[in-house]
């Protein structure tokens, strides 16, 4: 799915949907709790369409595509938050969601600014950091090259940058919206 980011409340609309199709989840989950037993419901979780689109609530979805989407897409809006702030003169930008091909975000302006993102438990797991880099990094015509990440334990900003890639700058977003 592409999105097109102008603007700072374009943003705000967004993670108010997912706020909306989180909700949407939990309240149809605590209706199959009440009804299920354990490992009932933990396949009902697993297997069955009790979760929603991230971005669309009236659309049904498994619960760990949904879980999975929703960090990623949240991730990637605090990132376009960054860079809009960043770069006012950027917008607008394209964010390319889900299975979307291209960089996760991108400007044309100012040089070119591109970005890729991930939501993660480890920002090493399966090496996701460094293989983000090394796509970032081997992007022609972009000025700024951005790896954002959201981790727990991570704070928002700036991180270390890595010695491999010192055209990259790596960031974190944090969860700090919970």
């Amino acid at each position: 799915m592409r999105i097109i980011i102008s603007s700072l409340s374009d943003i705000d609309n967004k993670i108010s949907e997912l706020r909306r199709s989180a909700l949407r989840t939990k309240e149809q989950l605590l209706v199959l709790a009440y009804h299920k037993d354990a490992i009932s419901l933990l396949a009902h979780m697993k297997f069955e369409e009790v979760g929603c689109d991230p971005l669309d609530s009236k659309r049904q979805l498994n619960l760990i595509e949904q879980l999975h989407q929703t960090f990623t897409y949240l991730a990637s809006f605090l990132a376009t938050k960054y860079l809009l702030k960043k770069y006012p003169s950027a917008k607008p930008f394209t964010l390319n969601l889900g299975t979307s091909s291209g960089l996760d975000i991108r400007s044309s302006k100012c040089g070119g600014i591109g970005a890729e993102v991930f939501a993660a438990v480890n920002p090493k797991n399966n090496d996701k950091l460094i293989k983000d880099c090394r796509k970032i990094s081997s992007q022609m015509g972009i000025t700024h090259k951005y790896v954002f990440f959201m981790c727990p334990g991570f704070k928002s900003g700036r991180q270390e940058d890595d010695p491999q890639f010192p055209d990259v700058s790596i960031v974190a977003v944090s969860e700090e919206y919970i």
